[in-house]
């Protein structure tokens, strides 16, 4: 089995399918191709994998990858001999994808090498929703269709997504859904501004720090409208780093709001910090099944996430609002402010996926390789 990673952050995503592929190559001949950007990545496969051969992947630019992986030929064409020259041992590929844009250079190599394609994906979005304009969304839409078309299978990580995949392919598709890690609590060295104050209300929005996704600008603007209709003391933690730091720090310090939201880039003890908080926030525009929502499930928080595949079916409709509305958002926390001992409600969905661990997960991904594979997964092991 050859693994195909070419992102360069090592995100929940990424974290998932190198967990996966790391336990298949424990008692299994694999081969790894991973962005020599991403250390963490690289460091993690070999922490915890023992990979026949690791590949670092020379980096580059992966915008409009959409419509630029049809002119990266020469990227392709020399994968594409590499995977030539290992088919008989390898004669299928898992490529991580993000998003249906990237790993393209993965997929289409290895249709060119004629190995079995599976893809790895864990949302189904549109550029709509992601901030495109009519028109070029539309176009961005189309070229996106195509990539759809490519992988022979896919694996995806839950069956939300799964019913918005199949609207866009015919192949074959498994659920195999996600599982965090439960982690002991570490002492907080550096306790962010007024965490220890018993007078504030906390909130806490984790993730990478990308608008077009994550949505933060919704919450800091959402934040000013609260700060207008209620005199509760609130603080909140932006807590992790991404390309889009500096334009929500400007936007912070235009709405005046920054003595009350705090930008703490990435921390270790994020967990830590996030117990000492009163609400998990999570206003996403569209997203996968986020880990950060499982984290704070088994810590027991109280959460509000917007109203999208990824938490809708996970928490009540008390507990969401309407996803790119700030005023939505405002109204939300507002009620939480005024019925503080009323909490989110898990649904059974979450409930379950907060009980699952590493082995059931890893184990639920070997099946599902092996069944996209129609028989091939198991004549490479003999």
């Amino acid at each position: 089995m050859i693994f195909y990673c070419e992102s360069r952050i090592f995100s929940g995503q990424e974290r998932m399918f190198l967990t996966a592929a790391c336990a298949l190559s424990l008692d299994t001949k694999c081969i790894l191709i991973v962005n020599r950007m991403n250390a963490s990545a690289i460091e993690f496969s070999k922490k915890n994998g023992n990979f026949s051969e690791i590949n670092l992947l020379d980096n580059f630019d992966q915008r409009f990858s959409s419509l630029l992986v049809w002119f990266r030929w020469n990227r392709i064409s020399s994968l594409s001999l590499f995977l030539k020259k290992n088919r008989l041992q390898h004669s299928t590929i898992c490529v991580s994808q993000g998003r249906i844009e990237s790993g393209n250079v993965g997929v289409i190599a290895g249709k060119l090498a004629r190995l079995n394609v599976i893809s790895y994906i864990p949302m189904v979005h549109s550029h709509v929703e992601m901030g495109s304009g009519k028109f070029s969304g539309v176009m961005k839409g189309l070229l996106c269709s195509i990539l759809y078309k490519l992988p022979d299978s896919f694996i995806t990580i839950s069956n939300e997504v799964a019913i918005e995949l199949r609207g866009n392919c015919k192949a074959e598709i498994k659920v195999v859904e996600n599982f965090a890690q439960q982690r002991d609590l570490e002492h907080i060295k550096e306790p962010p501004a007024l965490l220890d104050d018993k007078e504030y209300y906390k909130l806490i929005l984790p993730g990478r720090l990308l608008n077009k996704q994550k949505g933060q600008l919704d919450l800091v603007k959402a934040l000013k409208i609260v700060s207008e209709k209620t005199s509760q003391k609130i603080v909140c933690y932006i807590v992790g780093d991404g390309p889009d730091k500096d334009l929500i720090n400007t936007e912070i310090y235009k709405l005046c709001l920054n003595q009350n939201i705090f930008m703490l880039g990435n921390r270790s003890d994020l967990l830590s910090i996030m117990y000492e908080c009163d609400l998990v926030v999570l206003p996403s525009i569209f997203e996968g099944v986020p880990l950060v929502l499982l984290e704070a499930a088994i810590l027991g928080k109280d959460i509000i996430a917007s109203d999208i595949i990824g938490f809708k079916e996970y928490l009540s409709g008390n507990d969401v609002f309407s996803p790119s509305n700030p005023d939505s958002l405002a109204d939300k926390i507002i009620s939480k402010l005024q019925k503080p001992t009323i909490r989110a409600v898990y649904s059974k969905s979450l409930q379950y996926l907060i009980s699952r661990n590493e082995k059931l997960f890893t184990d639920d991904f070997r099946k599902a390789l092996s069944a996209l594979s129609s028989g091939l997964f198991i004549e490479e092991n003999k």
